[in-house]
């Protein structure tokens, strides 16, 4: 591992250049040593005891030295080691920033996916939901197009149906306006001709909705008023009902009746004939009556 550009071979062979110098400066101090305590021994004791002094002074300083540069020696080394310490916890808080940075980027592309996940679902969502409208949509089109096919149809089978029925109208309103002008022609034909001597029964024009009379059981009040007061009824629309009633009373009265209408038909139908006129004219007289009076309570 390298510091501060040295390597730990370096110091440590620094280390060993250091302790063989120290060596080498405490043999030069011993051998002053020596010679000191050979020059005191020639001078004298009082020399001696000087040389002896300077000499332990010198050896107290020597060791003071050696003291002071172990101490040195030791705070390098104890700086040497706080410095690897230092670097070795530098080291850890770069791993441990990276470390974290890494996490933060983890993080952060957890969350970008989450979120792209999140947009791709809410995307899937909205195009769901725009899908489900345009099917909404165009099944709503496609009703209005059936109810609005529907309506026509069923405007145009109405349509249909009224001109149908303004046909069947017509054609029945065309039928009574014909049934009436054949009434009134057979009976045009009965009070004019001088020939008829032979017409049947069925065959006479009887003021109901129906081709036939056998008996007087065959006429109602109620179909001969639904004949004489029918709305249809061609040259009668502006008159009274009184007048309506009076034109079929003077047809069917027995005086004009029997003398003028009975011997035009078959002998073997008079009989009958007369029953279902008297029948006819009491009913139209009653009628009359009552129109009368209602006229008079008015």
């Amino acid at each position: 591992m390298k510091a501060c550009g040295m390597t730990a071979e370096d110091r440590i062979f620094l280390k060993q250049l250091e302790e063989l110098r120290l060596d080498q400066m405490r043999r030069h101090a011993l051998g002053d040593a020596r010679e000191v305590v050979a020059r005191a021994e020639a001078l004298g004791p009082q020399r001696e005891l000087e040389h002896a002094e300077r000499d332990r002074q010198a050896t107290l300083r020597l060791e003071e030295n050696t003291r002071r540069k172990k101490e040195e020696e030791e705070s390098r080394r104890l700086g040497e080691l706080r410095r690897l310490e230092e670097e070795r916890r530098r080291q850890e808080e770069e791993k441990r920033r990276q470390e974290e940075a890494r996490r933060r980027q983890e993080e952060l592309r957890r969350r970008a996916e989450e979120q792209a996940r999140l947009r791709e679902q809410r995307e899937r969502e909205l195009q769901a939901k725009r899908e489900a409208f345009r099917k909404a949509q165009e099944e709503a089109e496609r009703r209005a197009r059936e109810q609005a096919e529907r309506h026509l149809r069923e405007e145009a089978q109405r349509q249909e149906r009224q001109r149908q029925e303004e046909l069947r109208r017509n054609k029945v309103q065309a039928d009574i306006v014909d049934f009436f002008q054949l009434y009134d022609a057979k009976w045009q034909e009965l009070k004019l001709s001088k020939t008829l001597t032979s017409v049947m029964l069925r065959e006479m024009p009887w003021p109901l909705f129906q081709h036939g009379c056998a008996s007087p059981d065959d006429i109602s009040r109620r179909s001969m008023e639904a004949f004489i007061f029918h709305p249809l009824r061609p040259g009668m629309e502006t008159k009274s009902r009184k007048d309506r009633l009076k034109v079929e009373i003077l047809r069917f009265h027995p005086d004009k009746f029997n003398s003028n209408i009975v011997r035009k038909l078959r002998e073997c139908d008079r009989g009958r004939a007369i029953e279902i006129a008297g029948a006819l004219a009491r009913m139209l007289t009653n009628m009359m009556a009552e129109e009368i009076e209602k006229e008079t309570n008015q």
